[in-house]
């Protein structure tokens, strides 16, 4: 029985790291759920990009919280190298396919420079004159959903959306059609 007790000392121990591990995780989340929240009530986020940043932050949360926990209970002893290797992983991958990080890119500078918003009708005009366009339904880091409105509508179509890489709106010309004045002060990501 003695020889027991070393162990389930050390078995306690590693149970009252693990409980404060998750309790200091879930208030950490907890505050940065409220944080956006508020930035959204506020309308200094747009909803998509209140939605975009809850989920980043819970898998964010999850995955730091679960390598805190190995390295507490043991299970490897080099959590932060695997860290730091799965980050540098994460970075090699995102430089080597070029044109998803072109597109990362140009979403950001979307979203800062605003050229359009959501609801805005916009077009990519070809040198030609040729042009293809719809009205924005969503941003996000790779594609602009555009929803296609048909020139006849018949009963029981069903709405046509194309997705266009992020890039082509830095790449071609672009014409836009919005309801909002150009020089308004709306909020910075503001629908």
């Amino acid at each position: 029985m003695h020889e027991y007790l070393p162990m389930l000392a050390k078995f306690a121990h590693e149970l009252v790291a693990g409980a404060v591990i998750v309790l200091a995780a879930f208030l950490v989340s907890l505050i940065l759920r409220r944080l956006i929240d508020r930035l959204r009530a506020f309308n200094h986020l747009a909803p998509v990009m209140a939605r975009r940043l809850q989920t980043f932050r819970r898998w964010t949360i999850l995955s730091v919280t679960v390598l805190i926990l190995m390295q507490a209970v043991g299970v490897f002893g080099s959590a932060w190298a695997l860290i730091s290797a799965g980050l540098a992983a994460l970075a090699v991958g995102f430089v080597a396919s070029w044109s998803m990080l072109s597109n990362a890119t140009a979403a950001l500078l979307i979203l800062t420079f605003r050229p359009f918003r959501l609801d805005d009708t916009v077009e990519l005009v070809e040198p030609n004159g040729t042009a293809i366009g719809g009205r924005v339904v969503d941003v996000n880091l790779m594609f602009t959903t555009l929803r296609i409105e048909p020139s006849e509508p018949a009963e029981g179509e069903t709405p046509q959306f194309l997705q266009i890489p992020n890039n082509l709106f830095f790449q071609k010309i672009l014409r836009t059609r919005s309801s909002r004045e150009r020089g308004s002060k709306a909020t910075f990501f503001s629908q």
